[in-house]
């Protein structure tokens, strides 16, 4: 499929989508893909980030598939 077919078909999903969320959402996906801004951290940031990577050094992580069977489990109770 060729560009502007994407874009043509991207259109069309887009102009049935009546859900003002789901459209908010996808607003802001497209914007944060084309947004060229380089982002600056700030301190709390910063401090946040340097304690994940803490943990992740000591071992303290949950894969993805252990987080998504709890969330799973989460939401059936």
């Amino acid at each position: 499929m060729s560009t502007a077919e994407l874009q043509t078909d991207l259109i069309n999903q887009i102009k049935g989508i009546t859900d003002a969320v789901k459209l908010e959402e996808l607003l802001q996906f497209v914007r944060f893909n084309t947004d060229k801004t380089v982002y600056v951290t700030n301190d709390e940031e910063k401090r946040a980030v340097a304690e994940a990577r803490e943990q992740i050094a000591r071992g303290e992580v949950i894969s993805n598939e252990d987080v998504q069977t709890r969330i799973k489990k989460w939401l059936e109770e």
